[in-house]
């Protein structure tokens, strides 16, 4: 039994850690992502730059802490990295951080 508790602590560890992990790995935004402000509208819309564009379906936006959230769950004037697909509709966005949003 003594055996059965130390892995079950160990199994607890791991679970606890992997949210901080993930946290830590550095984002790969990639280098030709557009740059924006998001401000929510009706799905499937969203405007960027005050501009009404249309989400693609299976859009994914991405916190700084890596969790994915759906787009209505980002509040206006929210600053961003953002890729189109080649209908131009949004198929990803990049929720910054302050610093991340001060880099050019």
């Amino acid at each position: 039994m003594h055996f059965l508790s130390r892995l079950a602590v160990a199994a607890v560890a791991l679970l606890l850690a992997a949210p901080v992990a993930a946290q830590l790995a550095p984002r790969k935004i990639p280098a030709n992502a557009l740059r924006g402000t998001y401000a929510p509208a009706p799905f499937p819309g969203a405007y960027i730059n005050g501009k009404l564009v249309t989400m693609a379906p299976g859009v994914r936006v991405v916190l700084p802490d890596n969790r994915s959230v759906p787009p209505g769950h980002v509040a206006a004037n929210t600053p961003i990295r953002y890729e189109l697909d080649s209908r131009g509709q949004v198929r990803m966005i990049w929720v910054l951080t302050a610093e991340e949003a001060r880099k050019r």
